[in-house]
């Protein structure tokens, strides 16, 4: 019993593969017709292949010369090299009104709503730098120093490429440390700060 099972079994197996094998697939693959020869253009290391002028697909260059990108020399960063500028994307809305809701409750003493809006803004904007800044401070006054460090920290990492942003940010490390009287770890934060 169990033999012609598994005889009923593999021969329905090998069904369904040939089935599959033998079906048309529904889509064209695209074949590229590289039958032509390619020149490169006057003054330009690149090759341009032509295309069938059927397919309605035209092939130019990017950029006339190739762009090359110099590496940065030191392995620590930030570490005896020029801070570098990263252009900041546009803010969330909602994140951009909590931010303001929070600067409002902190301003009226209300530390705790501040600190609830800005963890939600954290949570739908993770990117933006100022949500992190403005958390840490909250923490801070909070007194809870370690928290408010490691925002900071977090802060850090989000705020690469942004120079004023990591000036405020490790300031504002300087005065968590100071205020949990680890004064040379803030000398070595303010001393960060400074290269930005």
């Amino acid at each position: 019993m169990r033999k012609k099972t598994g005889i009923k079994l593999g021969t329905l197996g090998i069904f369904l593969v040939m089935a599959g094998c033998s079906t048309q697939n529904l889509y064209n693959t695209p074949i590229e017709d590289r039958s032509t020869s390619t020149k490169p253009l006057r003054g330009n290391n690149s090759v341009v292949t032509p295309v069938d002028p059927s397919s309605g697909v035209t092939v130019t260059p990017v950029a006339p010369t190739p762009v090359f990108r110099t590496q940065r020399d030191s392995s620590e960063p930030g570490v005896n090299s020029a801070p570098k500028t990263v252009v900041r994307s546009e803010q969330n809305p909602a994140a951009l009104a909590l931010l303001d809701t929070a600067r409002q409750q902190t301003n009226s003493g209300r530390l705790r709503d501040a600190q609830t809006s800005l963890q939600r803004a954290q949570r739908i904007s993770p990117k933006n730098p100022e949500v992190y800044y403005s958390l840490a401070d909250t923490h801070r006054r909070l007194g809870e120093f370690l928290q408010a460090e490691q925002v900071a920290l977090k802060g850090v990492a989000v705020a690469q490429g942004q120079n004023n942003y990591l000036r405020r940010l490790w300031l504002l490390i300087a005065s968590i440390r100071t205020d949990t009287g680890d004064i040379e770890g803030a000398n070595k934060a303010a001393v960060i700060a400074k290269r930005y």
